[in-house]
């Protein structure tokens, strides 16, 4: 297994060696060919020895030393700006002879000078370009990587299978996957690359999936590159998304599991007709939402991690050079990812019940964050009448912003096409507060109001149904309950209740 590495590592330096004598062997023709009028004068060629002379004058061009330009080129192209700079100043070193002995003006040291500042200058742009396109190719090759995990993700039917393919696919992504090894711990289970064995350098990022560390990922190396450097993203922007995907898959069995043990229950329950009959149709109900919330998953989450990558490009490309707004931008970007994910991840969840994550907030600064979620055309008008009141609620404030957005959400599609005004306002009862939020739009037909609250019922070309399903139960996991009235063609109004936080009535008034 080592030998299979030991080769490459061998057949790298090798065709580092070759291309050094390359640029050598370039260095030594240049010189030749600039010394060539001298050549050909030692054999009394007097003739051709003025007419080379003359190249080295010709219309004030010294085209002879025209000719140092390949080695440079050439060792920019494969070394990079450092070694191009060498490689001027030993062409300097080598026009200085015919500058000091043969040419016959003042300041003789002035052509081989410029001539390797001319040399060190075209050296560096053409170094800075090759490297700027080796970047992008780097760049090129990381993205293929994430998208191929993804991939793997979706096809993988196993934790198992997808954490023997993917430590295969991670090793392509780096500088030189031939001195690359992948070791990816989960669980009691240990995933190697091919040919895997422990190398001098390496980094270790941790997997972490709701908090909780799953496992580690660990890249090794024959030498230090940026990949091991902590400062690097990519380690970790790999480590999340193979936690994700552990996540994903962890679901989707969930899912299958949950299919395959269906028919058993439904048949274990069938003593009571009546029992049967009604948890049948919710365990249908419920089978479809998973199936639905599967595919929903499937479908966001390829988007979102294109939004991840590209901003983990972004701030790759910019490196150091990003101002603080651009990085704050960036990081609120991706804490909306973030954000994002776990709505699916809760969609995923509907068929079980989570218990809040309750805590102290202010309903004012509740929906104002809420608000600055959503995206409001210019026609609609929003104002909200809180009277000056902050109500403090002990509630989690995360599945109130779900409630919240998705009410103005819907408001706002109701009153899309000819315009009209939200209003949100809320009032202090018997402890409780009562929100209020009503809109001008088209309204709800009657024989539909007690329908929109159950799931997968919708009027919607596009919807499915379990935006306001989850509405509904978001709030009465938080004390709250949820309520419509609505008028055709005059608005809609839902009114939801909460309790205060009777542990601290210290909200102005």
């Amino acid at each position: 297994m080592k030998m299979n590495a030991s080769i490459a590592l061998k057949l790298n330096r090798q065709h580092a060696r070759k291309r050094l004598i390359y640029a050598v062997v370039f260095m030594l023709l240049a010189t030749i060919i600039y010394y060539l009028p001298v050549i050909v004068g030692i054999f009394n060629l007097t003739a051709l020895q003025n007419g080379l002379n003359n190249l080295h004058n010709l219309y004030g061009i010294d085209f002879l030393g025209l000719v140092y330009f390949v080695p440079v080129v050439y060792v920019a192209f494969n070394f990079g700006v450092r070694y191009a700079i060498i490689t001027s100043l030993v062409s300097m070193i080598m026009l200085t002879p015919h500058a000091l002995l043969i040419d016959n003006y003042p300041y003789a040291m002035f052509k081989p000078t410029a001539f390797a500042l001319i040399l060190s200058a075209v050296g560096s742009v053409i170094a800075l370009v090759q490297g700027s396109e080796k970047e992008h190719r780097q760049r090129m090759k990381e993205m293929k990587c994430l998208y191929t995990i993804g991939k793997e993700a979706d096809e993988c039917t196993s934790i198992e299978d997808f954490l023997t393919n993917i430590v295969k696919i991670i090793p392509e992504a780096m500088l030189v996957p031939a001195e690359t090894r992948i070791k990816i711990k989960y669980g009691e289970g240990v995933y190697k690359s091919p040919d895997f064995y422990h190398l001098p350098n390496h980094i270790k990022e941790p997997l972490i999936a709701n908090t909780e560390t799953i496992g580690a990922i660990e890249i090794y190396s024959y030498r230090g590159n940026p990949y091991l450097d902590k400062k690097n993203h990519l380690a970790k922007t790999l480590a999340e998304r193979i936690s994700g995907a552990i996540r994903q898959i962890e679901l989707e069995q969930a899912l299958q599991k949950y299919y395959s043990h269906l028919e058993e229950e439904v048949e274990a329950r069938t003593k009571d007709l009546a029992q049967v009959q009604e948890k049948l149709i919710r365990a249908e109900r419920l089978a479809a939402v998973g199936e639905l919330a599967s595919g929903v998953g499937h479908e966001l989450r390829n988007p979102l991690n294109v939004i991840r990558n590209c901003a983990y490009l972004l701030e790759m490309s910019l490196g150091d050079k990003f101002e603080s707004d651009t990085k704050d931008t960036l990081k609120v970007l991706d804490k909306q990812i973030d954000a994002a994910n776990k709505i699916v991840t809760d969609l995923l969840d509907f068929t079980r019940i989570k218990p809040p994550s309750q805590c102290k907030v202010i309903l004012k600064d509740l929906l104002d964050e809420s608000i600055s979620y959503i995206e409001r055309p210019d026609n609609i008008k929003l104002t909200s009448r809180l009277n000056g009141n902050d109500f403090s609620l002990h509630t989690d404030p995360d599945q109130l912003n779900r409630v919240f957005t998705n009410i103005m959400t819907n408001a706002i599609q109701a009153m899309k096409e000819s315009g009209g005004e939200l209003t949100i306002d809320a009032e202090e009862q018997n402890e409780n507060v009562v929100i209020r939020f009503s809109d001008t739009g088209c309204g709800i037909p009657p024989e539909n109001l007690e329908k929109i609250f159950e799931p997968l019922f919708t009027t919607k070309p596009k919807g499915i149904g379990l935006g306001l399903a989850i509405t509904k139960r978001l709030i009465e996991q938080n004390g709250g309950n949820i309520s419509v009235t609505s008028e055709m063609n005059k608005g809609t109004t839902f009114t939801i209740t909460l309790p205060l936080d009777r542990r601290n009535h210290s909200y102005a008034r």
